[in-house]
């Protein structure tokens, strides 16, 4: 009798346990995958908005057309004059080869613009999560721990994924330059580590009001 209680609760899993095994939590191999890095838009655009200009001239010139052709107003279609001002020109003349080097030169300028990778504008941060901060964003957080080193009164900070570079404005005596930018490299020496991939710091001081 006691045997069979005994077996009865240890295949029930025990006193306040049900029968069914608990479901088992997702591991990391269930973690959302971390999102691509974010890219600037390129010279792209440019090209859209060239092409863009290129077809609403197209679209005059047809709509010009239209009207002359229809006698809504008393100008010769801009087609015509263009073909009249070419006419009898001969292919070997100097100015279709002018023409024909121009356009094989723009065209080699704009195909690569198609293929180029678009720029990042993100550095990653020392993290498993896909965290990025942007490099206008480190250039804030730069000025913001740099403000209220000792002798510093302004400071302008540029920052790229390649390079961070402060320039600080110091009423303290040129001699102590190497101390402004020690202390200017220590405050930023955490911000710089939390980087994956650092950027050369470069560091230049002012010296105001000082002969």
């Amino acid at each position: 009798m006691t045997q069979s209680v005994t077996q009865s609760a240890t295949q029930s899993g025990g006193p306040g346990q049900s029968g069914t095994e608990p479901a088992a939590r997702p591991g990391a191999d269930g973690a959302m995958q971390a999102a691509k890095p974010p890219v600037g838009v390129g010279a792209s655009p440019l090209v859209a908005q060239l092409v863009a200009l290129a077809l609403i001239a197209l679209g005059v010139v047809g709509i010009q057309a239209l009207l002359s052709t229809t006698g809504a107003i008393a100008q010769a279609p801009w087609i015509t004059s263009a073909l009249d001002a070419v006419d009898g020109t001969a292919s070997d003349a100097p100015v279709v080869l002018v023409v024909a080097v121009v356009a094989i030169v723009l065209g080699l300028l704009v195909l690569p613009i198609a293929f180029k990778r678009r720029p990042r504008k993100s550095l990653e941060l020392a993290a498993h999560t896909g965290v990025r901060l942007r490099t206008r964003d480190l250039a804030r957080i730069a000025s913001t721990a740099v403000e209220g080193a000792d002798g510093v009164t302004d400071v302008k900070v540029t920052a790229t994924r390649r390079k961070l570079r402060v320039v600080a404005t110091s009423v303290a005596a040129k001699d102590r330059n190497g101390a402004v930018v020690d202390d200017i490299g220590r405050r930023l020496a955490p911000t710089l580590e939390a980087l994956e991939s650092r950027p050369k710091l470069a560091v230049s001081v002012r010296n105001e009001g000082v002969s």
